[in-house]
């Protein structure tokens, strides 16, 4: 793997270190990824890293901001990916905002971190549908623009830009590179595939308060099944649109694992991606579209190599 540079917060390198015994890396669509590197207790990485207290590491295209350290028989440094940075802003209460998600996400970051100084934006296109979006409460900017680009599956992406100087932000919109991942195709193998559906119903009920009596009453969200097959349940959130996300977490779970081989992240796939899983158990046969939820990277005693998570489209 490729040799780990260490910044401080303005963006000056503090070191480069190759000597490490593991690394670890998890990157996700629309939450926040973690790290971790262990080194020689004598490395160079104890002495800068105990000295600042606002450190970012780089290593190739993945970027981290240390959260945590720890000094015993080795020196091991904990990280979160600087989509983590956005929790430490705040998004005040707001009423009737209306956009694409991407253009309603980049209004809220730019609005937050803007008197920074620090902060680069990247428009992405694509986004056609508009919603309308609005918070009650105070909420740390990440929880807001992570469930405004939920609404369609897509994510968001901070990193530490060197050569600018600057922390950027964009949104990730999925998209259908085209990849095939099967045994045929000889990029996959210890597919598993799992099906769990205890929790699952497709209509409910929430309920609403009035804020000037004080009486509630129920409201449904109406099932697009019938007879035996119509499973109701009660829903979280006391209005709609909050209703219908938590409708959403009662999905049926129908999970694929799978290994892959010669695929490589940031080549060959990248979060977001959307791609194709070729299932086969005996004479199974299942074709499904699936998206690159999550990353995970590791390097350990010589030993390298990746997964990626896949998730629902």
């Amino acid at each position: 793997m490729n040799d780990i540079t260490f910044y401080d917060f303005d963006f000056n390198p503090l070191c480069i270190e190759n000597a490490y015994s593991s690394v670890d890396w998890v990157i996700k669509l629309n939450d926040i990824g973690t790290f971790e590197a262990h080194f020689p207790i004598n490395s160079t990485v104890a002495k800068v890293c105990l000295e600042n207290d606002y450190v970012v590491v780089t290593q190739g295209d993945l970027h981290a901001v240390i959260t945590g350290k720890r000094a015993a028989n080795d020196f091991t440094v904990y990280g979160r990916t600087p989509n983590w940075i956005l929790t430490k802003f705040i998004t005040p209460n707001f009423t009737g905002r209306n956009g694409t998600i991407e253009a309603l996400s980049y209004e809220i970051v730019r609005e937050a971190v803007h008197s920074t100084g620090r902060f680069l934006y990247y428009r992405v296109g694509g986004f056609k549908n508009k919603i309308d979006f609005w918070r009650n409460v105070y909420n740390p900017t990440f929880k807001v623009i992570s469930e405004c680009l939920a609404r369609e599956n897509a994510g968001h992406k901070v990193w530490f830009e060197p050569s600018s100087r600057k922390w950027c932000y964009k949104a990730i919109k999925p998209r259908d590179r085209g990849l095939v991942i099967s045994k045929n195709n000889l990029n996959a193998y210890n597919i598993t595939y799992s099906e769990d559906f205890q929790n699952h119903v497709n209509g409910g009920f929430y309920e609403v308060v009035d804020e000037e009596t004080g009486e509630s009453s129920w409201q449904e969200i109406a099932s697009d099944k019938t007879g035996i097959y119509k499973w109701m349940g009660i829903l979280g959130g006391d209005c709609l649109a909050d209703a219908t996300e938590s409708l959403k977490t009662r999905k049926w779970e129908k999970d694929t694992k799978v290994d892959v081989k010669d695929l490589k992240y940031g080549v060959n796939y990248n979060i977001g991606d959307i791609v194709t899983i070729c299932t086969e158990i005996g004479d199974f046969r299942k074709t499904e579209k699936k998206i690159v939820k999550e990353v995970n990277i590791w390097y350990e005693n010589g030993n390298s190599g990746e997964r990626p998570v896949f998730g629902d489209v």
